[in-house]
């Protein structure tokens, strides 16, 4: 907190603002709360160049709130088949990250299978990705093979698809005169 209490002090709008994983060290809703405030803090006051990662999800809305705001996220890619394992491709990517790798990461690091199982149907019952009584009810073996091989690719489709909805809401559409105009904003949108 110290460090961020000297950027929002000292801080002006040319300046480079670096910040990795705002919020972290705190209660989940303390992290959140500051993380968020923080973040519409420098948007709103500071005005200058700002790169931040968080583990806050919730975050990626002030993209929606502030035009100033680029989601962007790096990648990684999932190794199919028997073979587990994920490679950080260090390649940065328009729009938000929609999964998280902190479980396989474990996995990699050779966690207990018992454990793995039981954090992904927690992780599952926060997110409300399944209903809980389903979990619930599923052996630990299928409940490790819920998550399927192509959730990356998906992902990345949803992100590029989320891109694309904020890059079409910035148009200036009601500025177009004709409906030509409109068309060919759009085709150069889409290439």
């Amino acid at each position: 907190m110290l460090e961020a209490s000297s950027i929002l002090r000292t801080a002006t709008k040319r300046s480079l603002i670096i910040i990795d994983e705002m919020g972290r060290g705190t209660s989940t809703f303390d992290g959140f709360g500051l993380a968020k405030a923080i973040s519409e803090y420098i948007v709103q006051r500071l005005g200058c160049m700002t790169v931040f990662a968080t583990h806050f999800h919730e975050l990626t809305t002030l993209e929606e709130q502030e035009p100033a705001v680029t989601n962007c996220h790096v990648t990684a890619q999932r190794r199919s088949g028997n073979n587990q394992g994920l490679t950080f491709l260090y390649e940065v990517r328009p729009g938000p990250c929609l999964e998280s790798f902190g479980i396989q990461v474990a996995e990699m690091a050779n966690v207990p299978a018992a454990v793995i199982a039981d954090a992904k149907l927690k992780a599952r019952q926060l997110e409300n990705f399944q209903d809980n009584h389903t979990m619930t009810t599923l052996s630990p073996k299928k409940q490790k093979n819920v998550a399927s091989e192509d959730e990356h690719a998906d992902a990345e489709e949803a992100a590029a698809a989320i891109q694309f909805i904020h890059k079409f809401k910035k148009l200036p559409l009601q500025s177009y005169t004709t409906l030509e105009e409109k068309r060919a904003a759009i085709a150069k949108l889409l290439q």
